[in-house]
């Protein structure tokens, strides 16, 4: 019986050390952490997204070019690379640097200032002396005849902003206050500052472009060759630059203004073509 009792005794033990031995620590502690990550490069602003679409109709030989802009969120330098798809035959698609351009100039009764805003717009600003006695006008031309203007004139009826397009007829868009029109064009008019901007991305990647302001009967031809007509503007202005050769680097917090070309060779086949350029990193 002894030895019975204490069989028994020794088995209790042995459940107790079992039980004991299961209650395990699974870590001495734990530190949880949440992570707000931002992208490290922005394209026009933008975080992924499918891609920005753009459309063009166009015929073989021509040429056309598009602003865009990237922007580096991160405090590392990040190394960069353009990738076109598909790549057709007949198509030729490189990435060129954004020329930032100026101008400024005085006249007796008038201030003119051309700047890039720095957000993809050029603004032309005309300043005429104070206090005027009627209403300033204002005209920008880019190309013009064979081009397009940008105006505000009394037509016989009322004050207003226009849109002259070569060829075709003239579009009342604003009051002479201001507005938009087309999402590519802004207007303002407040007392003796006139301005017209025009998104970059609108205009040809080189052009030609002359004003006309008129002030209390003073008439004042902008940028033209007046040895031929005054619809003859002087030197081109170039918004494109120097090729972008990949891979590139963006340092930590710069901005990048570029375009895109597009270049058509004059056999290429008519019909709607794709064409990707992807920003990837290198």
């Amino acid at each position: 019986m002894q030895r019975k009792k204490m069989a028994l005794v020794a088995l209790a033990l042995i459940l107790c050390v079992g039980i004991v031995s299961a209650a395990v620590l699974p870590y001495f502690g734990q530190v949880q952490m949440t992570a707000t990550v931002k992208q490290a490069i922005r394209l026009d602003g933008q975080d992924y997204t499918p891609p920005i679409t753009e459309t063009a109709d166009v015929s073989g030989g021509e040429s056309f070019c598009r602003y865009h802009y990237l922007t580096s969120q991160t405090s590392v330098p990040v190394q960069l690379q353009f990738v076109t798809t598909p790549n057709e035959a007949g198509i030729t698609v490189t990435y060129r640097k954004s020329v930032e351009y100026s101008y400024s100039k005085d006249w007796s009764s008038l201030h003119v200032t051309v700047v890039d805003t720095g957000d993809g717009w050029l603004k032309w600003t005309y300043t005429y002396a104070v206090s005027p006695t009627h209403k300033p006008k204002m005209t920008v031309a880019i190309n013009y005849p064979h081009g397009f203007c940008i105006t505000t004139f009394d037509d016989g009826t009322h004050d207003g902003w226009y849109y002259a397009p070569d060829g075709g007829a003239e579009v009342r868009f604003a009051d002479y206050s201001g507005g938009t029109y087309g999402g590519w064009v802004i207007t303002t008019a407040s007392g003796n500052v006139l301005t017209v901007a025009i998104k970059k991305s609108a205009l040809p990647d080189t052009f030609l472009w002359h004003g006309y302001a008129n002030y209390n009967g003073q008439q004042v031809w902008i940028e033209i060759n007046t040895s031929t007509s005054p619809w003859t503007p002087t030197g081109y202005i170039a918004l494109c630059g120097d090729l972008i050769t990949s891979p590139f680097t963006l340092q930590p917090g710069e901005r990048l203004d570029f375009y895109i070309c597009y270049k058509f060779a004059e056999d290429i086949q008519g019909g709607t073509y794709y064409i990707y350029s992807t920003v990837y990193p290198a």
